[in-house]
């Protein structure tokens, strides 16, 4: 199934595979890509059912998910590397519970073990809000996609910018599968993923502090995860800080990765 993967390959190096988030595909990394790989060799995935890859038939599940990126991780020479943001982070954190792959380092960029509060756990989102975007995905899925992207530059210094760059992104490769649409907000909703793994790989979390989708305090949730862990705060980024800062965000994971 990894072969029929759509994946960008840039530069050269050591390599690192770049997850995206909902609703989206790998050219979302822009330039954040481009800076990444002047000094590594980026491997940009579309997931099933997102993209290029739209057409890969693909049971939609959070491990459905991991197991296509585990097989293409195989596929490569090590040492290799993950980055993954929002939805793609879920899948990170479950290939770093899973231990079926060998990575040398993973990169958590705006996401969480559990994206909606449950039990013990108030750093999240009212599910509501998810059942709503749920609701509306089945009457409008294009519009319910554009006040996703809006909500994840909210906060930003930079909204209006950030948000150009995503609607200008959400497209380009064509438009997702609806049934990987549902079932990524089903992931999104039901996942949680605390404490069910501790993890010695070395990991770095990089969130905004104005972030309305990932409340900052879950980095001490990952502390709890994963020990050798590295933290990068954007005071003035939102949920899409390598989109805000580009370059700051490529130079702090290259340093990361190549410690």
């Amino acid at each position: 199934m990894a072969s029929s993967l759509y994946c960008e390959v840039k530069g050269t190096g050591h390599n690192v595979v770049l997850l995206h988030g909902w609703g989206m595909h790998g050219g979302l990394w822009g330039k954040f890509n481009d800076e990444l790989s002047k000094n590594v060799q980026t491997h940009t995935l579309d997931l099933p059912g997102f993209g290029y890859s739209k057409e890969i038939k693909n049971d939609f599940t959070l491990d459905s998910l991991t197991e296509v990126v585990e097989e293409y991780i195989d596929s490569l020479t090590k040492p290799v590397s993950l980055i993954g943001w929002s939805l793609g982070g879920l899948v990170v954190q479950n290939i770093l519970k899973r231990k079926k792959v060998d990575l040398e380092r993973a990169v958590l960029v705006a996401t969480t073990p559990s994206f909606t509060k449950k039990e013990g756990w108030d750093n999240a989102m009212e599910q509501s809000v998810f059942n709503a975007f749920s609701n509306d995905l089945k009457q409008d899925y294009k519009k319910t996609l554009k006040r996703f992207l809006s909500l994840q530059t909210r906060g930003s210094d930079l909204t209006r910018e950030d948000l150009r760059a995503l609607n200008n992104k959400l497209n380009e490769r064509g438009e997702p599968n609806l049934k990987a649409l549902e079932s990524g907000l089903d992931i999104l909703s039901e996942t949680d993923l605390r404490i069910e793994q501790v993890n010695n790989i070395p990991v770095m979390v990089v969130l905004g502090e104005k972030d309305t989708l990932v409340p900052f305090a879950v980095k001490n949730e990952f502390s709890k995860m994963f020990p050798n862990l590295e933290k990068l705060a954007l005071e003035k980024a939102a949920h899409a800080p390598f989109i805000s800062n580009p370059e700051l965000c490529a130079e702090k994971i290259q340093n990361f990765i190549n410690e």
